[in-house]
């Protein structure tokens, strides 16, 4: 314990420092590259990728549902920094007191996740595009966990980290793509950047709050972390009806059934959640 915590410390000033030159996203996005005739995703990335019903879609239908696939994945982010920012900012005071340089880093965190949320905000906005996905329709266990779960809990930093760490994954793969548009690898390196210190944080978090469970405890909250990543998934990487109608395809909810069923698509979910379960099955948890 003793020697988590320590890294914990040294942990934590140094992503204060490397937080210290904060650039507002909003200018440092070259937004006029943003080419609407272009595609947004690299192909392999589509959730209708390897279909027969895909092979059937016009070029155009496919740069619009790349376009259309990537606002939906940025809305994702802008859906779990609201949750983020919103426990974080009430809770984050106690630290002030007990915990200083936590406290500090926190309020870096809680900066850049609002930048974040701005730039996706203006990419629906230059993509003219409404929410695609409200609240109502996002896991209910998952909102349930980042909003009441205990903030000094382990599976509070567990859930966090799930809702970092897969959308980073997926992250990954759209920056191998460099023939994308320079705004969306723009969007995507520097969300991918400032979010590599939100995991760190997360991580030594976990490791530090675990170490206080015993083996039965995890073994009990085991399935309830389970179900949390679970339902993450299924919202992440199987897009509703509204996603397909709004980049203008027909039988949206036959699509959408479809790409539940789409082993390509059931692939990328294995590999981008396998960081997460190993994570969180090295601190003692079945995920």
């Amino acid at each position: 314990m003793a020697v988590v915590s320590r890294h914990h410390d040294v942990l934590i000033q140094r992503l204060s420092r490397h937080s210290v030159n904060y650039r507002d996203p909003l200018e440092q996005i070259p937004w006029e590259t943003l080419d609407p005739e272009a595609p947004w995703l690299p192909e392999k990335l589509l959730s209708l990728y390897g279909l027969p019903e895909y092979e059937g879609l016009t070029a155009d239908d496919k740069i619009r549902l790349s376009q259309v696939e990537f606002v939906s994945f940025c809305e994702l982010g802008l859906w779990l920094e609201a949750l983020f920012i919103q426990r974080l900012g009430s809770h984050s005071l106690q630290h002030l007191y007990h915990d200083a340089p936590s406290y500090h880093y926190q309020l870096h965190e809680l900066r850049e996740e609002v930048g974040h949320s701005l730039m996706f905000l203006e990419l629906q906005h230059r993509a003219q595009l409404p929410f695609l996905t409200p609240p109502s329709q996002r896991p209910r266990l998952a909102s349930l966990f980042a909003r009441w779960t205990p903030e000094a809990s382990a599976v509070f930093w567990a859930t966090i980290f799930i809702g970092e760490n897969v959308p980073d994954q997926m992250s990954r793969h759209i920056l191998q793509d460099k023939s994308l548009p320079e705004a969306v690898l723009a969007i995507t390196q520097l969300h991918r950047r400032e979010e590599a210190r939100h995991m760190a944080y997360a991580r030594i978090t976990v490791q530090r709050r675990a170490q206080r469970l015993g083996t039965i405890q995890k073994k009990l909250l085991s399935p309830l972390l389970r179900e949390v990543m679970r339902q993450f998934l299924q919202t992440s990487f199987f897009p509703g009806p509204a996603i397909y109608a709004a980049a203008g395809l027909a039988a949206p909810q036959r699509l959408a059934r479809l790409a539940r069923q789409n082993p390509i698509r059931q692939a990328l979910l294995k590999d981008c959640a396998a960081p997460s379960r190993e994570f969180l099955a090295s601190q003692g948890f079945s995920i």
